[in-house]
């Protein structure tokens, strides 16, 4: 194993749950000599080290050579990993699967054949049972190997039944490859071109999507149809189709509903799929179906934290948080929303930040900045609007820094700050020109700033009223719409010309 840099050995460590460093202290004490000694030295400097301190750990251990630290490091990391491996045997039935296959190759080096089909056929059944269609295949191609070498006295129609599950299983792979394939492709587009924008970027989308009207969702298998409504979800993402994006959500959250086992053994796949089916429904403005699936996936995360691994706490942070500040806009509880975000959000990604990467960091990052304007202290948004603008990977979601520039100068506005956004917009109109394609809702927003402050005092009021008619109709535009979605502006304007608090103007739309 290559690792053997400091950071990624105190990464790993610091996942480690208290059970869990129990257990490998418990596995480490099995070996008495001077070298597993040293490996627990090393693992317990870490343990109890707040900051990462390579030069501390080197004085501790002696000052022993580089070379010799180095295998220290990844002696360490593979016996941590070997023991979590144990553990996860217990919870992950992939890893006991692979483990009775071991056994059963083990037992058949030995001559033991008859031994190794009884430990193959321990292994099938739970395969089976976990709907691990491809473990399945490679167990029964063991089991049709030791078959074909050895006079097993197996009954022909025990044999006739292992090789139709061969031909069914390779033909569920091979599906759940197109499937997989297929998903990829749509993730692929989005990365590349975010949400569809014109005729063109739709048709191109459907295209890729075609593929799947050649399956009858009838006909598959459990996990096939999993691999189905993964791609439809995608697919209507991209196409801006959220009233039929929380269809297929709706579909695949009930699909694994009706396997308690991989809900419990996939819980990212459940969090996942509920973070589609909240965000289609925030984004058709559905309040009430928002709200009643975010209690249940309060309720589910609630009752289930404690077996959690630590990928899965951060998950389900991320989307039960976003999913409860998504609530509050859509109710107008600014301030509830504020209490939430100083009292929890901001402690959570304090927690988790050496995990999060920039762009779920971004995206909190900006509705925590929508949440200050919107409860009337646009001072507060400034540092996290700042923040999104100067993260320096321009890959990174093009659209939400676009954004972030336009609520930049909303909040400037709201400060009454007129000296400085005619400078700003200067430096943003030369930003949005250099992709106009993918910025025409942003430069609109940007010549309303550039029109307003142009404008005599007395006429600017007019200003208002005539772009909150043109983003109105804007709004309509389905290619134009999702710019809305992240940007709310025409309530923005709407709380200006009739001069009363924002979360006034969202409290009506709920009436």
């Amino acid at each position: 194993m290559s690792i053997s840099k400091t950071s990624d050995l105190y990464r790993l460590v610091n996942s480690l749950s208290s059970s869990e460093k129990r257990t490998f202290r418990l596995y480490a004490e099995r070996i008495h000599n001077s070298d597993a000694l040293l490996y627990m030295k090393l693992f317990d400097l870490i343990d109890k080290q707040k900051v990462k301190d390579e030069a501390l750990l080197l004085n501790k251990l002696d000052n022993i050579n580089k070379t010799k630290f180095s295998n220290l490091k990844r002696h360490l990391y593979e016996q941590i990993l070997v023991s979590l491996r144990m553990v996860s045997k217990i919870h992950k039935p992939n890893v006991r699967i692979r483990e009775l296959l071991d056994f059963a190759y083990i037992l058949y080096g030995k001559g033991l054949y008859l031994e190794s089909l009884k430990i193959l056929k321990k292994a099938k059944s739970l395969a089976e049972k976990h709907h691990l269609d491809l473990m399945t295949l490679n167990i029964v191609e063991v089991e049709k190997m030791i078959h074909s070498r050895h006079i097993t006295r197996s009954k022909l129609e025990d044999l006739e039944t292992m090789l139709n599950m061969a031909e069914q299983k390779s033909r569920a792979i091979a599906n759940r490859v197109i499937l997989s394939n297929l998903r990829l492709r749509l993730h692929k587009f989005y990365i590349e071109n975010g949400h569809v924008k014109n005729r063109e970027d739709e048709e191109k989308v459907k295209q890729v999507f075609g593929e799947l009207n050649t399956i009858s969702v009838e006909l598959l298998s459990y996990m096939e149809q999993v691999y189905y409504y993964q791609s439809q979800i995608w697919f209507y993402y991209i196409l801006n189709d959220f009233k039929a994006c929380f269809i297929s959500a709706s579909a695949l959250v009930n699909l694994l509903q009706t396997d308690n086992d991989l809900a419990v053994r996939d819980i990212n796949l459940l969090f996942r799929t509920y973070h589609y089916l909240l965000t289609s429904a925030y984004n058709t403005r559905n309040i009430e179906g928002h709200r009643k699936h975010l209690q249940i996936l309060e309720s589910f995360r609630k009752d289930n934290y404690e077996r959690f691994n630590y990928n899965t706490k951060i998950i389900s942070f991320m989307y039960v948080h976003l999913g409860r500040l998504n609530q509050h806009f859509l109710d107008g509880s600014f301030d509830e929303g504020i209490e939430l975000i100083q009292n929890r959000t901001l402690k959570r990604l304090e927690r988790y930040a050496a995990t999060l990467d920039a762009h779920k960091l971004m995206i909190f990052y900006y509705k925590i900045a929508w949440m200050y304007i919107g409860c009337g202290k646009p001072d507060k948004s400034i540092f996290y609007l700042q923040t999104i603008i100067n993260m320096s990977n321009s890959a990174l979601r093009k659209d939400i820094q676009a954004y972030a520039r336009v609520m930049f100068l909303m909040a400037h506005f709201d400060m009454d700050n007129e000296y400085i956004i005619p400078t700003l917009v200067k430096n943003y109109w030369r930003y949005f020109h250099k992709d106009r394609e993918a910025h025409k809702e942003p430069i609109e927003f940007l010549r309303f700033f550039k029109d307003y402050y142009r404008a005599a005092l007395d006429h600017r009021r007019t200003i208002i009223y005539e772009y909150s008619r043109q983003f109105t109709e804007m709004q309509q535009n389905k290619y134009g719409k999702r710019a809305f979605l992240y940007l709310d502006i025409v309530p923005w304007l709407k709380a200006k010309t009739e001069r009363r608090p924002l979360n006034e103007i969202y409290e009506e739309t709920i009436l």
